[in-house]
């Protein structure tokens, strides 16, 4: 999989037929190259493009593809006949179903003028490459997420579609899930994971993790929640199963029990009838929403989302030469990206869930 590189700036960056060795004489106010910023920008889009990557709650919640559609089984297996001497069995052959996944454009102009330039100093482009940096993480995570928690169908070109995890059909009436007799029998059409919980509990949660476990998936299990509701998960009136994570200035009794996970994000854990469930808090999530998933590692095929990307261009951000250039390379540059999010091929590997007493789920806003 491609990520943008240091070595590979300048191809986008500087408009065709520019001699790059002149870099090295325009300066900027401040006394610096051009040749010499570009490098740094350079460096910073790369470290800024693995990270997207590295981000331990997205890499375990998406693969990464440069194919346009996925397909997968559907409905219950053929089974075996029983045999005779003479006779043959039926031909039988798995059922399968598939959707689209997007890919979609995102740009951002730098407004980088010629007068500005003339006089820019180095401090106020950092600030502004730096700026633009943080605007590529957050359109990242926030299209990630916002697929996750997505119930809606996508269209894309004139009949395709980029669907969600199973939800009873709206989106496609021939997905059925893949039948489990071991763990419940068979599913229709109409099977959702779209849940309206009412409250947050240690019963509610069971519910989603049966929903889960019910399809093949084995814990642990990742728990997205909202930073606003975190008091109430931590809350073991509400969720019996909650243990936290030890904290190193607190000296615990040889009794107490304490989640055995590592990383600052991780709040604690559930257990629960069919498996402990790691909790990860985020802000960008509405108070009442929370997401349950399987996650089998960094950037697995078989987790829950995929993200599309264009191989020519890779996964991030460039740099692109603007247009209407007098004299400076990089006179209104833009910072474009390609990629889109969708489902994987298993649209059960995701419980997603509103507290409504209403009993009906609808999208959140993710900021």
């Amino acid at each position: 999989m491609a990520t943008l590189g240091a070595n590979d700036l300048k191809q986008y960056a500087i408009p065709t037929n520019w001699d790059a060795a002149t870099l090295t004489q325009i300066r900027l106010e401040s006394g610096e190259t051009y040749d010499a910023w570009l490098s740094d920008v350079s460096q910073a889009l790369a470290m800024a493009n693995n990270e997207l990557l590295a981000d331990p709650l997205i890499n375990g919640l998406i693969s990464v593809t440069t194919e346009p559609a996925v397909e997968y089984r559907s409905g219950t297996s053929n089974g075996f006949e029983e045999a005779t001497e003479y006779g043959r069995p039926d031909a039988k052959r798995a059922a399968t179903v598939g959707h689209m996944l997007p890919l979609k454009y995102y740009d951002r102009m730098m407004k980088w003028t010629w007068m500005f330039l003339s006089k820019a100093r180095r401090a106020q482009l950092d600030a502004d490459i730096a700026d633009a940096i943080q605007d590529v993480k957050n359109i990242w995570r926030k299209t990630v997420i916002d697929r996750l928690f997505d119930s809606d169908a996508v269209t894309i070109g004139s009949s395709g579609k980029s669907v969600p995890f199973a939800d009873g059909g709206t989106a496609d009436s021939s997905y059925i899930p893949v039948a489990m007799p071991d763990r419940g029998g068979s599913f229709a059409y109409t099977h959702n994971h779209f849940a309206a919980l009412n409250g947050i509990t240690q019963a509610n949660l069971e519910t989603a993790v049966l929903n889960l476990w019910e399809h093949g998936h084995d814990g642990p299990y990742d728990l997205l929640i909202s930073q606003s509701d975190i008091s109430s998960w931590t809350d073991t009136t509400n969720v019996t199963g909650y243990i936290p994570t030890p904290d190193p200035l607190i000296r615990y009794g040889a009794q107490t029990d304490l989640a055995a996970v590592a990383g600052p994000d991780w709040i604690g854990v559930v257990e629960t009838d069919y498996g402990a469930c790691r909790i990860r808090a985020n802000a960008r999530i509405p108070t009442k929403y929370w997401a349950l998933y399987k996650s089998f590692g960094r950037l697995d095929q078989r987790n829950p989302l995929r993200v599309r990307y264009n191989e020519r261009r890779g996964i991030g951000a460039l740099l692109l030469a603007g247009d209407h250039i007098r004299e400076y390379p990089l006179e209104n540059a833009i910072m474009w990206m390609e990629f889109g999010v969708g489902v994987g091929e298993d649209r059960t590997a995701a419980v997603l869930s509103y507290n409504d007493g209403g009993g009906t789920y609808s999208d959140p806003t993710i900021s």
